[in-house]
C-alpha cells in the first residue's frame, strides 16, 4: 500500500522517457510511493532559488557567482541536470535542496572537489570545469531520510545555529530531503502540559538535560540532569524554529515528534477521568507514563500538543513516533486500538500526514500496523544492514513502505567502517524486486559527525540508476576527497574498501569494534560499550597500510581539512586497532608472573595513549573541549552551566546514575577524542596497571577498584580541556607509523 493515489498518464510518460535516458528500469511500474516533500513544488517547476543561491555563498564563496540555478519542473521524481561552459555552469533541479544535491554531484564528478560533515577540498580553477556533456539524474526514490532518534544526544546536544546550518547544507548537497528534528520538543511539551494542570517547576524538573532528552521523546526516561530551566527551553526553541524554518526554506521536509501518550508522574490526579498505564522501567531509568490512547482525554492532549508545536515552528506533512520503544509495557490496553487512537489525532491534526516508525527490535509491532492505515505509514529500517535474517520487509511488514536504513555507529563511536558490500547489494534488490515497497534510503548513525565516506557511498545510493560497484566508487572517492589522480590516495582507499569498509552483515554487525583504550580497565577486555562488537571485524594489520599509503600522497594534495582529517582518522584508527592487539600481550604477561615484561607492555600502552591523544588534538571535532564548552555555554548561570556540564560529561561516560551505568550504559557513547583519552581513559588504565604491577611484586591478589566512583567524580568535575587544535597532523602520523614500524621489528 502507497501513500499517494498513482500518477498521471502524463507523468508516466516522461517518468519513462527519463528512465530511457537514464537506462534503467522505469520506477512507475511499481505502485505508487508516499508523497516526498518536494511533491508541493508547482507543476512549471517555479519557486524561490534565493535559500540555495544562498547555501552556495556559503559553500563556495565567491565562485558561487559562476553558478546558475534553474527551476526544472518534477515529474514523478525529484531530479536535476547540470550542464554549462567552464566558468558558467548551469544546475537545473526540481527543489531548491535538489539544486545543492546537482551541484555536489557536479562538485565530486566534474570538479573532482568535496564538501562534507568532516572536512572539505575545494582546490577548485579561477573558472569552474564545464562537464563534457550535459548529465541529467533522478531520485530513485522520494525519502531520504536523515538522523537517528539519539542524534541530538551523540551528535551534539548544545549545537548552534551556525552547526545546523552547516549540517544542512551538506546533507542537502548528498541529496537529503527528510530530517529529524528533535530540538525544540521540550518547549512544546512545556506548553502543552501547563494547560493540563502542572506548575512551571513540575514540568521543568520532568523534562531530561538537553543530551538525555531524546531517550526521553522515546518513552525510556525522564528527568536527568534536570531541572531544566525556562530559559534554556526558549533558546532551544528558537533554535528548532531557524532549523525547521531553514528545511523549509530548501523545500526539505522536517521530521517532527507527534504526540503518543507521554504523559508525567500524576496526570491521572490532575485530569480526573484521566487513564494511565505505568510503563516501569527502561534500565534502571523510571520511564514517562502511557496515557491510554482509547481515552477521551488523549485526543485532547495530542489536539493541544499538535496546536503548540504548530504554534511555534508550523506544520509539517512527517510525524516521528514510536510505540511502546525497547521494552514499553501495553498493560491491558489493545495495542491495535491505541495504534489507531494515535493515527487518528495526527490525522485531524495534519490530514495526510505520514506517521514514521523507526524499525528496530521488534518495532514496530504487527498488531500495530494491522490496524492502521499503513498507506500513511513510512519505516526507516535501522537493521537494513545489520542481521543476514532480515530478507522481506514486505512481509515483515505486511506491505508498509520503507527505507532501507543504516546505523554504522552506535553512541557516536569514533570508530571508521561500514557494511559497504551489503548496501551496494541489498539496496538495488530490494528496490528492484516484484511487489518492493521500498520507498527510500535512511541514514541514521547514532553520531552523525564522522565517517564522511560512508556518508557520502550511503546518500548516493538514491540516485544511482543500477548498482553501485565499490572499487570504482572508492577510487572517484580518494580522486575528488584530494582534488586529483594520486596512485598512492587510491591506495589508501582501496585498503580501506577491502578493511574497514569491506565488512557485511554476516557477523550481525552493521559498526565496526571499538577500541580498548577506551573501555574500563580489564585484561580481558573486549570491548569498551557492551553493545559493540567483540572482536575486530577486519585484519588489522592490513589496514596499517593505509596510514602508509596516505603518508605518501602527493605533497600538492596534502592541503586541505578533508586530507588532514583523513590522516588524522586513519591514524587513530590504527592506534586504536593495535590495542586490541597489545593487551593479550599484557595479559599473557601479567598471567605468567613476568613483572619485567608487564612493565614494559604497560609503558607501550600509556605511550600508545598518548600518541593517540596527540594524534586526535589535531583536529577540532576530536576536542573533549569543544564538547564541554558548548554545554557551558548554553547556561544562563553558573549553576546551570554546572549542570549542563554534567549531561555533557556523564552521556559520554556513565550515561547516568551507578545501577544504570553498571548495567551496560557506561561507555556506551565512548569515543577517541583529544582530553579523553589523554584525560580519564589515561587515569583508568594507569590506576589499574599501577595497582596490577603492586600485586605483582606483592605476589597478591589485586585489590579491586570502583570504576563507577572514578567515573562518576569525573563526570561531575569541571576540569578544563584545549579548545583549539594543537599539533600537526603529518608528523604526528609519521611518528605514529614509526613507532608501529619498531613495534612489528620487535623494537619497543
Amino acid at each position: 500500500m502507497r501513500a499517494s493515489p498513482s500518477p498521471s498518464p502524463t507523468a508516466v510518460v516522461l517518468t519513462a522517457l527519463l528512465a530511457l535516458l537514464l537506462g534503467v528500469s522505469s520506477p512507475v511500474a511499481r505502485a505508487a510511493p508516499p508523497p516526498g516533500p518536494t511533491s508541493a513544488t508547482p507543476a512549471g517547476g517555479s519557486f524561490d532559488v534565493g535559500p540555495a543561491r544562498a547555501a552556495l555563498a556559503r559553500l563556495i564563496p565567491g565562485r558561487d557567482r559562476q553558478v546558475d540555478l534553474v527551476p526544472m519542473a518534477r515529474g514523478a521524481e525529484d531530479a536535476f541536470r547540470v550542464s554549462g561552459r567552464a566558468g558558467h555552469i548551469v544546475i537545473e533541479g526540481t527543489g531548491s535542496a535538489v539544486l545543492l544535491t546537482g551541484f555536489g554531484w557536479y562538485l565530486k564528478n566534474v570538479a573532482h572537489a568535496d564538501i562534507s560533515w568532516n572536512g572539505e577540498q575545494l582546490t577548485l580553477p579561477r573558472l569552474l570545469p564545464a562537464p563534457s556533456a550535459p548529465v541529467t539524474r533522478a531520485a530513485n526514490v522520494p525519502h531520504r531520510f536523515a538522523l537517528n532518534d539519539t542524534d541530538d544526544g551523540y551528535t551534539g546536544p548544545y549545537r548552534t545555529w551556525a552547526d545546523w546550518q552547516r549540517e544542512i547544507d551538506v546533507l542537502a548537497l548528498h541529496g537529503i530531503n527528510e530530517v529529524l528534528v528533535y530540538t525544540g520538543a521540550d518547549a512544546t511539551y512545556y506548553d502543552t502540559l501547563r494547560d493540563f494542570g502542572y506548575s512551571d517547576a513540575e514540568i521543568r524538573a520532568w523534562i531530561p538535560a538537553p543530551a538525555h532528552q531524546p531517550w526521553w521523546l522515546l518513552q525510556n526516561m525522564s528527568g536527568f540532569g534536570g531541572p531544566i530551566s525556562k530559559s534554556l527551553i526558549e533558546r532551544r526553541a528558537a533554535l528548532a524554529k531557524k532549523i525547521i524554518g531553514r528545511l523549509r526554506e530548501l523545500g526539505m521536509t522536517p521530521v517532527l515528534p507527534g504526540y503518543y501518550g507521554t504523559v508525567p508522574p500524576g496526570f491521572v490526579a490532575k485530569n480526573p477521568g484521566a487513564r494511565v498505564v505505568p510503563q516501569g522501567t527502561w534500565g534502571a531509568f523510571t520511564r514517562p507514563d502511557w496515557l491510554d490512547p482509547r481515552n477521551p482525554l488523549f485526543a485532547q492532549v495530542a489536539a493541544d500538543f499538535y496546536r503548540h508545536q504548530s504554534e511555534r515552528y508550523g506544520d509539517s506533512t512527517m510525524y516521528k513516533m514510536d510505540l511502546l520503544h525497547e521494552g514499553g509495557r501495553p498493560g491491558d490496553v489493545p495495542v491495535g486500538d491505541a495504534a489507531r487512537a494515535v493515527q487518528a489525532a495526527l490525522e485531524k491534526a495534519h490530514p495526510g500526514a505520514i506517521w514514521t516508525l523507526l524499525g528496530w527490535q521488534s518495532n514496530p509491532r504487527p498488531d500495530i500496523l494491522s490496524a492502521i492505515d499503513r498507506s500513511k505509514v513510512f519505516i526507516v529500517d535501522g537493521l537494513s544492514d545489520r542481521f543476514p535474517s532480515v530478507t522481506d520487509r514486505e512481509k515483515d511488514w505486511q506491505g508498509t513502505p520503507y527505507a532501507f536504513g543504516s546505523i554504522w555507529n552506535f553512541g557516536g563511536h569514533t570508530t571508521l567502517g561500514a557494511n559497504t558490500p551489503d548496501w551496494v547489494s541489498l539496496y538495488p534488490q530490494w528496490r528492484d524486486r516484484p511487489g518492493s515497497e521500498l520507498a527510500g534510503i535512511a541514514m541514521m548513525p547514532e553520531g552523525a559527525d564522522n565517517n564522511p565516506a560512508a556518508m557520502a557511498l550511503f546518500t548516493e545510493l538514491a540516485w544511482t540508476p543500477g548498482t553501485i560497484g565499490l572499487d570504482a566508487w572508492f577510487a572517484g572517492y580518494a580522486r575528488a576527497r584530494y582534488g586529483g589522480d594520486d596512485p598512492h590516495a587510491a591506495a589508501a582507499w582501496q585498503v580501506l574498501r577491502r578493511t574497514a569498509y569491506g565488512t557485511t552483515r554476516a557477523d550481525s554487525w552493521s559498526e565496526g569494534q571499538d577500541g580498548l583504550f577506551a573501555a574500563r580497565p580489564s585484561l580481558s577486555a573486549t570491548t569498551a560499550a557492551a553493545y559493540s562488537p567483540q572482536q575486530m571485524r577486519y585484519d588489522p594489520t592490513a589496514f596499517d597500510r593505509a596510514l602508509t599509503e596516505l603518508l605518501q600522497v602527493a605533497p600538492a594534495l596534502r592541503n586541505s581539512s578533508a586530507y588532514r582529517y583523513d590522516l588524522m582518522d586513519v591514524t587513530r584508527q590504527v592506534l586504536s586497532n593495535h590495542s586490541r592487539l597489545l593487551l593479550p600481550q599484557i595479559k599473557a604477561a601479567y598471567d605468567a608472573g613476568d613483572r619485567t615484561r608487564f612493565e614494559e607492555l604497560t609503558s607501550v600502552w600509556q605511550r600508545w595513549m598518548t600518541l593517540l591523544d596527540q594524534v586526535v588534538a589535531t583536529d577540532g571535532q576530536h576536542l573533549l573541549g569543544r564538547w564541554l564548552a558548548a554545554a557551558r555555554a548554553a547556561g544562563s548561570t553558573t549553576a546551570e552551566k554546572d549542570r549542563l556540564e554534567y549531561d555533557a560529561r556523564s552521556i559520554i561516560t556513565t550515561w547516568g546514575g551507578r545501577d544504570s551505568s553498571e548495567q551496560g550504559l557506561h561507555e556506551y557513547a565512548n569515543r577517541e577524542w583529544a582530553g579523553l583519552v589523554g584525560g580519564l581513559y589515561r587515569q583508568r588504565w594507569k590506576t589499574y596497571f599501577g595497582e596490577l604491577d603492586a600485586a605483582l611484586g606483592a605476589g597478591r591478589p589485586p585489590k579491586s577498584i570502583d570504576w563507577f566512583a572514578i567515573d562518576d567524580a569525573w563526570a561531575h568535575g569541571h576540569q578544563r580541556y584545549a579548545t583549539r587544535t594543537t599539533g600537526d597532523i603529518g608528523r604526528v602520523a609519521r611518528t605514529v607509523a614509526a613507532t608501529l614500524a619498531q613495534t612489528r621489528t620487535g623494537r619497543r
